[in-house]
């Protein structure tokens, strides 16, 4: 057997296979044989029928079960002779098989790139100081309070704030979208369940008012959507007006707090605090994996982003009743730079790990583990579940490893304070330059995007 190996480019391999002559004629040989066994044909008895009738009726069979076992088996040896590990089913193509002549065919994969992690000393991070204050504590007690609030039919037109019931339907060029229609659907006019635009239009309209008008995405929207222009159809049904309920002892024991509204700041305070540094750590961690992929452009496997795009649209429970290229390429738009993303992410850290020998830390696991828990009535109770259950300490281990990754990072990097509000802290915008202030990490380089764009297998 002859196996050549071709490289077509960082990622591609080319394998051909020459099986020879001999070969072919002994396996095809010995599958008519096998064959002649088991044929009845009229005129012989079982078992009897000559090779040459056998060759007549089923050599084309022959040829094509000969052709799949010899691919099988020599691919397999000639993957293991030349140190090859394929990440998907390679795509062969094989030529005819002849008895007399030698059998050759190639099979094309993807195979695991090539990565040295470098430029850790080009990563910048702003490393956020930031506290607690009252009016922090007053916001929270607010939320708790919307958390609690009785809605009461309003005869008046719509005000900020108020809960509203429609019927909607919205169209971009007169086609459907995910999520373009809802019937009696309550969204609640506080900036946050629906686009800006759309609030504002429902602003001053009365129980029984119809309405229709062009709304815009805006850019940041789900890429799908971004930017384009939707025109919407509405019907109110009902608006209702909020009664929240006052801050007092009452109040605070609804929420299982004694010792009256002092003790829920008080609560409310750890509560932040514990929630600040969460953020914070999780602001560097975005920033520090944002500078590692901006450092290392590194060209991934189609295979390995096509299973992250259905992992994630798994995760979402992505519509199942779409055309399969209809699904695909809104799935590509919608979950392909994550992906890559996080396929790129993966893979380096992993490198890092095995590069650096950075072993878990049994401290930092119990760190993670007590961070986890935290915020439940008896957390060692849920530590205990935890630890008594290995599939998700794996998980607790994961998180801790790649925390210790992100300090090896840190250690290198660029660092510097930067004083910032709790709300900055707790709710990050996304950065006005993607390429030069941190945040979410973007797709690097149009390599990338490319090897996204391609059909999917």
């Amino acid at each position: 057997m002859q196996v050549s190996v071709e490289t077509l480019n960082a990622l591609e391999r080319r394998v051909t296979v020459r099986v020879p002559a001999e070969k072919v004629a002994t396996e095809m040989q010995g599958r008519l044989q096998t064959l002649s066994r088991k044929v009845k044909i009229d005129g012989f008895r079982p078992g009897k029928v000559p090779l040459k009738v056998v060759r007549q009726l089923y050599g084309q069979q022959a040829r094509f079960e000969t052709a799949s076992e010899l691919m099988e088996q020599s691919l397999t040896e000639a993957l293991t002779q030349e140190n090859l590990n394929p990440l998907s089913q390679p795509h062969i193509e094989p030529q005819r098989l002849e008895e007399g002549q030698d059998f050759e065919y190639s099979a094309t994969f993807e195979v695991m790139p090539d990565i040295e992690p470098t430029g850790f000393e080009t990563i910048r991070v702003d490393r956020p100081v930031a506290e607690v204050t009252e009016q922090d504590i007053d916001n929270m007690v607010q939320t708790l309070r919307w958390q609690h609030v009785v809605w009461n039919p309003a005869e008046r037109p719509v005000r900020q704030d108020d809960q509203v019931c429609i019927d909607f339907t919205g169209q971009i060029e007169g086609q459907d979208f995910p999520g373009n229609k809802g019937e009696n659907a309550k969204f609640v006019l506080n900036g946050k369940s629906l686009l800006r635009d759309f609030e504002e239009r429902l602003i001053g309209l009365s129980s029984g008012a119809e309405t229709e008008f062009d709304c815009v995405f805006p850019e940041d929207y789900h890429q799908h959507l971004a930017g384009k222009t939707a025109h919407f159809q509405i019907k109110l049904h009902a608006v209702e007006e909020a009664t929240l309920p006052e801050v007092d002892d009452a109040f605070a024991e609804k929420l299982d707090i004694q010792g009256g509204v002092a003790n829920l700041r008080e609560s409310l305070r750890g509560t932040l605090q514990r929630g600040l540094r969460e953020n914070a750590r999780a602001f560097i961690k975005r920033q520090v994996m944002r500078g590692l992929l901006m450092a290392n452009q590194i060209p991934l496997p189609r295979a390995l982003i096509a299973n992250e795009i259905e992992n994630l649209a798994s995760q979402m429970q992505f519509p199942k009743d779409l055309a399969d290229e209809q699904a695909w390429q809104l799935k590509l738009s919608m979950f392909g730079p994550h992906a890559y993303q996080r396929v790129a992410l993966g893979l380096l850290m992993a490198e890092l790990v095995k590069r650096e020998s950075i072993q878990i830390d049994a401290q930092r696991v119990r760190s993670v583990l007590e961070s986890l828990t935290a915020e439940y009535q008896d957390p060692g109770e849920v530590i205990a579940s935890y630890e008594q259950n290995p599939q998700m300490m794996e998980q607790v281990q994961a998180l801790a490893l790649e925390e210790q990754v992100v300090d090896w990072l840190l250690e290198r990097a660029q660092v510097t304070e930067k004083p910032m509000t709790f709300d900055e802290v707790m709710h990050p915008k996304p950065p006005a330059n993607p390429e030069e202030l941190p945040g979410e990490p973007s797709v690097p380089d149009a390599a990338a995007q490319a090897a996204l764009e391609s059909p999917h297998e």
